[in-house]
């Protein structure tokens, strides 16, 4: 009998891996704060600032790909448990670096041992919807966005009475213990042996072909989500004239509505299977992206990035869950993050050589097009299985 057949949907499932994901994401919301701090308190220039922020995306990035060899030796909970009380304790250290080279270093780390714990909670996450026969990667995802807003939201409230220290370590307290109460029903997720275990051989690191496809089209849409997130505004004030505070509603309501949207996914998926529910999303997605630049209109374009924020909310948790459904998923799980990390990080700036040759509309023009591809490499989320439709779509 495996460790959790006798699991049924409900609070008791969905809870210890959901408060995991909260945890993770309001990490990186109130990371966004220290940034500015950051940068004031070192009297950093925008190139060496620059190279801060990479220095999280290369721990992050480097710290995925390895990440489903540790899943295959620890199981996921001790992953997950390994790696987020590095992350929490990390985050206060943070705004005590006093150069900026010690700064990169604890940034590399923070990136790296959020990775790897992104990493195990969307692979346990993946085994939870296997053992419980129903979706729920989409409210796990929705409860990282949650995690994200309420994480810089709370965090910037208090910059108004408490310095950047004192702000990380107390808002670090506080979700330590809801990291420690998450893990009380984390179950340890080890992995199964696998038919390379019974040659006396290593369980293999090489993903499968699908898990590649299923990583690129990650890579796109983080891509779409990494240009609103960094061009938005840009657009919205250079081009579109809006002024500052105005201009920066336009990633507020994205994020907001992707975190809404997140919440309702795992009833939609019970009755849409994942190839309908991708590309309905990547036509939202399109669509939203072309309003502001076909539109020329400032209040045009915020409603466009608020449908866009709709059209992604579901298409990366059915990604995720595609990898997770097949074998090896830890090592499936890790080339989707990392190839969708790899593509939040790098298309915004590649991007913007786009608008050096032309005009920041071309910047979501081009995003356009990735969802249009997303769209066209859609079947491979198709269920598959003796029925037609995989566990995690039952309903």
């Amino acid at each position: 009998m495996s460790e959790t057949s006798s699991y049924r949907p409900g609070w008791r499932v969905w809870h210890p891996t959901a408060s995991t994901f909260y945890v993770n994401g309001a990490l990186y919301g109130v990371w966004a704060t220290q940034i500015p701090l950051a940068k004031e308190r070192l009297g950093l220039d925008p190139i060496v600032l620059s190279i801060v922020l990479l220095m999280l995306g290369a721990g992050a990035v480097l710290a995925m790909a390895g990440s489903g060899w540790i899943i295959q030796r620890l199981g996921t909970a001790a992953l997950i448990r390994l790696s987020g009380v590095i992350f929490l304790a990390l985050l206060p250290a943070i705004p005590l670096m006093p150069d900026v080279w010690l700064l990169s270093s604890i940034v590399f780390l923070f990136g790296a041992s959020g990775g790897c714990m992104d990493v195990a909670m969307n692979a346990d996450a993946a085994r939870i919807e296997k053992q419980v026969g129903r979706p729920y990667m989409s409210s796990f995802h929705g409860m990282w966005s949650l995690g994200g807003l309420t994480g810089a939201g709370i965090a910037t409230l208090m910059l108004r009475w408490t310095d950047g220290a004192s702000q990380a370590l107390i808002v670090t307290v506080a979700l330590a213990v809801i990291f420690a109460w998450g893990q009380r029903g984390l179950a340890p997720g080890k992995v199964a042996a696998t038919a390379d275990a019974g040659t006396g051989k290593s369980p293999s690191l090489r993903p499968a072909f699908l898990a590649v496809v299923v990583g690129l089209m990650a890579a796109l849409a983080f891509s779409g989500e990494g240009v609103v997130l960094d061009w938005a505004a840009v657009f919205l004030r250079e081009q579109l004239g809006a002024g500052q505070e105005l201009a920066n509603v336009g990633y507020a309501v994205f994020a907001g509505a992707m975190a809404s949207v997140r919440f309702l996914g795992d009833p939609i998926r019970r009755h849409v299977d994942g190839v309908h529910l991708v590309r309905g999303g990547c036509l939202l997605a399109l669509i939203g992206l072309l309003m502001g630049p076909l539109s020329g209109n400032v209040y045009v374009a915020i409603l466009g990035y608020g449908l866009t924020g709709i059209g992604f909310a579901n298409v990366v948790p059915v990604l995720f869950s595609t990898a997770g459904a097949m074998p090896r998923p830890e090592v499936q799980i890790a080339t989707v993050s990392t190839m969708g990390y790899a593509g939040l990080l790098a298309a915004p700036p590649l991007l913007g050589t786009v608008a050096h040759v032309s005009t920041l509309a071309g910047i979501f023009y081009v995003a356009a097009v990735f969802t249009v591809i997303i769209a066209l490499l859609a079947p491979v989320c198709a269920p598959r299985g003796a029925s037609g439709r995989p566990a995690t779509e039952a309903g």
